[in-house]
């Protein structure tokens, strides 16, 4: 069975819609017959992605221009685990502008940590995180 694991980042104001958009995401997972942990990165410390086959990482939009990611993210990634050859997701909500900006900062951030970036994307309800959780390629 793969184990997948949905990793969201989001300041308290964005956390109720990246955690719907992260449980939908799981749920399309689940259907693949994937087990699937939905974690708020920003609550749990020293979580270990070592024994996740897919990993999917979102985070929300904090600057206009810069596209800057969530200072969590990267010290998360860092002290995971060996996640080196590891498969990924990218997502990001759509903002009123940054939103390409900012994802194309968190996959080079996944790349950076030696993962593979298979599939990104800007989800903008639930519903279009459950139909992207039943495509992802998870072997």
């Amino acid at each position: 069975m793969i184990r997948a694991a949905v990793l969201y980042f989001g300041r308290p104001s964005s956390l109720p819609k990246l955690k719907a958009l992260a449980e939908a995401l799981a749920k399309g997972m689940q259907k693949q017959g994937a087990q699937v942990d939905v974690i708020n990165g920003v609550q749990s410390r020293e979580t270990k992605l070592t024994g996740y086959h897919y990993i999917a990482v979102g985070c929300d939009v904090r600057s206009v221009f810069k596209g800057a990611l969530p200072p969590e993210l990267t010290q998360a990634l860092a002290s995971g685990g060996i996640i080196t050859g590891k498969k990924t997701f990218a997502f990001v909500p759509p903002a009123f502008a940054g939103a390409n900006k900012t994802l194309l900062k968190l996959m080079k951030a996944l790349e950076h940590e030696g993962m593979l970036v298979r599939y990104s994307d800007l989800l903008t309800k639930p519903a279009d995180a459950l139909a992207a959780g039943q495509r992802l390629k998870l072997d």
